[in-house]
């Protein structure tokens, strides 16, 4: 894990415990080594992360404890004894961390509440190992690599593994807001905090925008907490452009500024944009041209960095955004996820529509509904959006990579004893007793799953792959909380997306940042990636003599899918050819990869 931490390396071994860390040095980078413990020396902590509150309950504390440094770290011990267990509720910000307690022989392994730092974990008879990546369990040697046929079917729906589900039947994920606690009755986990459900208050679109706009500009100040260079990954849209106006507004020096783009994108090559909106607040800009049709890409690399297959090639992108960053600072702020806590996504314009739909007088709706179910296949979605039953249903009908019918076709081995519904039985463990208004039902499944587990987790894995800090204030868990409140209908208004945003910005970004439509990251160019590239890895992973993704899906199946895209015949399965393309992957080169790894202690933390 030296990407993750290449600045420093530290451990701790007592009996029945290890615990190791890489240090990203960000705060106190001369004094800030880990592992840090009490007084006393009976309680260690590592984190991976930041604690943008570390100054006020290092304040706090007063004299009951004595503190040597400055690196945030530091206050974790002592806020564990003061508040045991509990002490990740009184952080704020982002993190993984381990702690140990020698006096109650004790572990506490806690994640962050929105899950912006990953966490995996294991049990293995009587030790449980975990780390922030996969791959460092497998190294320990103690984990197997028997496949979680579920988490398979779910990836094949989603495009991604949800949590606590791992591809291995023998892993999990920590949940956001969740901690792991293991002493003499066992391991369990608590939940320290939950995704707000819902609330919204009696707010007009002024009052909201206005303590949108005052959250957000105090999560960004927070997050210049640094010793070392920071900037902003600015796409040229609002999201990016409102964390760029608040950086420039709370800074003395310019805002370093980063954007990448594809050549034959067209349209959807945001460059020119974000080069406006650097201009327009005097940023010092850096931009990267790249162009697909000259790239050559190593997906074995690219999934190795993944930890997981992900079936979106905006990970391409990331990681190249994310490497020229890393060659001018060493922490950076994104607007991820504004779309989906306010309603960004076209998906949410159809949530939209069929809140309005299940409006309408029950006749009409029914024989609305039995219309759609004899449509044209080219509306299919459509229909299924606004005859979904529920939020779930609405997912799997708007986000699904796999038609249901090819599902069925394709399904062979262990995937094929398996009804398909995987992900449709996860996604409604997510939604609860959530009312039946279907945006907000569509808000609260986006936080909770997509979110995390595909669009924060790339984030990560490819930041750090080039040892970027990557910092994210609209996920400020105040800021959250917070979106939860306002009323649906200022978020999407007729079919504009994050209206309460728009207009809280006005005034504070370009109106033509706030006008221009929605494009998405590297939107566009996905289709043209796969023309130009995917020939030969169809031919190196999907049509080669022995693929592993055969023993769970139909090889001549896959093989007509393939054969209909490459001539034009049938292109409607492009996106399930690149999730079946990334498993193949991740099933061929990773898990050997992984498994043949060699396995320092350091690289793992293990609890007996």
């Amino acid at each position: 894990m030296t990407h993750r931490g290449p600045n420093d390396r530290g451990t701790y071994t007592a009996n029945g415990v290890a615990m190791g860390v890489r240090r990203l040095s960000i705060i106190d980078v001369a004094d800030g080594h880990q592992p840090v413990s009490n007084e006393d020396g009976d309680i260690w902590c590592v984190q991976n992360g930041e604690l943008y509150n570390h100054e006020d309950i290092r304040a706090g504390f007063s004299r009951r404890h004595q503190l040597h440094t400055h690196c945030d770290t530091e206050i974790l011990p002592h806020l564990y004894e003061d508040f045991g267990t509990a002490f990740p509720e009184h952080l704020r910000g982002k993190f993984g961390i381990a702690l140990w307690d020698g006096r109650e022989r004790r572990a506490v392994i806690a994640r962050d509440r929105l899950g912006v730092k990953p966490l995996y974990y294991a049990q293995a008879g009587d030790v449980l190992v975990f780390a922030s990546e996969l791959k460092s369990l497998l190294a320990s040697g103690l984990v197997g690599t028997e496949l979680d046929y579920e988490a398979i079917d779910a990836y094949l729906t989603l495009g991604f593994v949800p949590g606590p589900l791992t591809p291995l039947s023998s892993v999990r994920k920590l949940m956001p807001g969740h901690r792991l606690v293991v002493d003499s009755s066992g391991v369990r986990t608590e939940q320290y905090w939950a995704y707000p459900e819902p609330a919204p208050a009696e707010l007009s679109l002024e009052e909201a925008g206005e303590r949108l706009l005052a959250s957000l500009d105090e999560a960004v100040r927070l997050r210049l907490m640094s010793d070392v260079p920071l900037g902003a990954m600015l796409s040229g849209g609002i999201d990016s452009s409102v964390v760029v106006a608040l950086m420039a507004r709370n800074m003395t020096e310019p805002v370093k500024t980063f954007s990448v783009g594809f050549a034959e994108a067209g349209d959807s090559n945001e460059l020119a944009d974000a080069r406006f909106v650097a201009r327009h607040f005097g940023t010092d800009h850096h931009e990267l041209e790249l162009s697909f049709a000259e790239q050559r890409v190593d997906l074995a690399d690219l999934v190795w960095s993944m930890d997981e297959p992900i079936a979106d090639l905006s990970t391409l992108g990331f990681l190249a955004l994310s490497q020229l960053a890393a060659s001018e600072v060493t922490v950076a702020l994104s607007g991820q996820g504004a779309d989906e806590l306010l309603g960004g996504y076209r998906k949410h314009r159809a949530a939209a529509m069929a809140g309005r739909w299940s409006r309408l007088p029950g006749p009409l709706r029914a024989a609305g509904n039995g219309a759609l179910r004899f449509a044209p296949e080219r509306i299919g979605r459509a229909s299924r959006t606004l005859a979904a039953a529920d939020p779930a249903e609405r997912l799997v009908a708007t986000s699904g990579l796999i038609d249901p019918g090819v599902r069925a076709e394709l399904g062979s081995g262990h995937l094929g004893d398996l009804d398909g519904s995987a992900a449709l039985r996860l996604i409604r463990e997510r939604l609860g007793d959530v009312g039946p208004d279907p945006l907000p039902g569509a808000l609260y499944l986006d936080g909770q799953l997509g979110l995390v587990d595909h669009l924060l987790h790339y984030f990560d894995r490819a930041s750090m792959a080039h040892s970027l800090e990557v910092r994210v204030p609209f996920l400020d868990h105040h800021v959250v909380e917070l979106c939860a409140t306002i009323p649906p209908r200022h978020k999407v208004r007729g079919l504009d997306t994050k209206h309460v945003l728009k207009q809280a910005v006005r005034g504070l970004i370009p109106d033509r940042v706030i006008d221009r439509p929605k494009v998405g990251f590297f939107h566009g160019v996905v289709d043209g990636w796969f023309r130009a590239q995917a020939r030969g890895a169809i031919s190196d992973y999907l049509l080669g003599p022995e693929p592993r993704y055969a023993e769970l899906l139909d090889r001549n199946g896959i093989e007509r899918l393939v054969t209909r895209q490459l001539d034009g015949t049938d292109t409607r399965h492009a996106r399930t050819l690149l999730s079946v393309l990334m498993l193949e992957v991740w099933l061929s080169t990773y898990l050997p990869r992984a498994t043949e790894a060699p396995a320092p202690a350091r690289e793992v933390v293990t609890v007996r």
